[in-house]
Parts: structure tokens; C-alpha cells; sequence
């Protein structure tokens, strides 16, 4: 039993490190990151802090509810690691979620909507999402064409407007 308990383990780990990139292989290129073409990319004109106040404003200002801010940076010091500036918001509207979970409840696994600030070795900061029209047409979801359409067009203008550039 001991064999095949090490032979699982063994093949489990060769599977994970076949697999995982180490943090300097993932790069940003326009809207991409690793090939990923529904990643949406936004530079910021601002500094982190403000990038991030500014997008929390906005996104109140447009009606959506803020569920959760995540301060990836300060969860590394906590453990005594360090990482650039890093924060995840979570928010979304049930307005315009709900219809897409009412097509498929799978849609759960992207919403609520998700932006990531962060800043680059370089200083310069981005705000990043998913292209949620690319993304939920891998769902097979139909008949909610507007729906997409104004999420994935608010989600654009909160970035830009975040980001200094609307």
C-alpha cells in the first residue's frame, strides 16, 4: 500500500511542477497576460494609491456594490513576504448578474465581477479583468447579448476612468 501511496505522490508532484510557471515566466503584454486573450489590461496614469481610491469611487459611483477588497501585498507581509501593491476587488450589480445565473448557474465561478490593481517592478500600474463577453461565450450562454454587452462596457469605462485616461 506504501508503494502505491508513494508512486500517486511522486506522480502527483512531477504533474505540478510540469505544470506551474514560476512568477518571472508571466508577462503583460497589451491585453494578455501568458497568452490569455481574455485579460484585460489597463495603464494607469497614477500612482498605485490613487489608481486604487479612484477605482473603488468609481465603482460606487456606477452602482455597484463592493463585496470584498483583498490586499494581496499585505497578506505577504504577514508572513513576513513582500510584494508589490497588489489589491483585488470584488463587486458586481444583481441587476445584471442575475440574469446570466439564471441562464447557467455555472456563471457563479465569474461573479461576482473582479478587478486587480497592481504595480509593476518599473512603477508603472495597471488594472486588469477579464473580457467577460470572450470568457462567458466559452459557457455556451445565449440570448444575453445586452446584458454582456453592458457589463463588459462598464467594466471598460470603470478601468479607464480609473486609470486616468476617460
Amino acid at each position: 500500500m506504501k508503494t502505491y501511496l508513494t508512486i500517486i505522490i511522486a506522480l502527483f508532484l512531477t504533474a505540478c511542477h510540469a505544470t506551474t510557471k514560476a512568477p518571472e515566466d508571466l508577462s503583460v503584454s497589451g491585453a494578455s497576460l501568458d497568452g490569455n486573450a481574455r485579460i484585460i489590461t489597463t495603464e494607469s496614469q497614477n500612482d498605485f494609491d490613487t489608481t486604487l481610491s479612484t477605482l473603488r469611487s468609481v465603482i460606487d459611483a456606477k452602482g455597484f456594490k463592493t463585496f470584498a477588497v483583498v490586499d494581496h501585498a499585505a497578506g505577504a507581509r504577514s508572513i513576513d513576504l513582500e510584494l508589490a501593491p497588489t489589491t483585488l476587488i470584488v463587486f458586481g450589480n444583481p441587476k445584471g448578474g442575475t440574469p446570466l445565473l439564471q441562464a447557467d448557474s455555472r456563471l457563479g465561478l465569474e461573479l461576482p465581477l473582479r478587478m486587480l490593481v497592481r504595480e509593476n517592478a518599473n512603477g508603472s500600474v495597471e488594472i486588469i479583468h477579464e473580457d467577460l463577453a470572450a470568457l462567458f461565450a466559452e459557457y455556451g450562454v445565449a440570448g444575453l447579448d445586452a446584458n454582456l454587452g453592458a457589463i463588459s462596457n462598464a467594466l471598460n469605462g470603470i478601468a479607464a476612468a480609473a486609470a486616468g485616461s476617460q
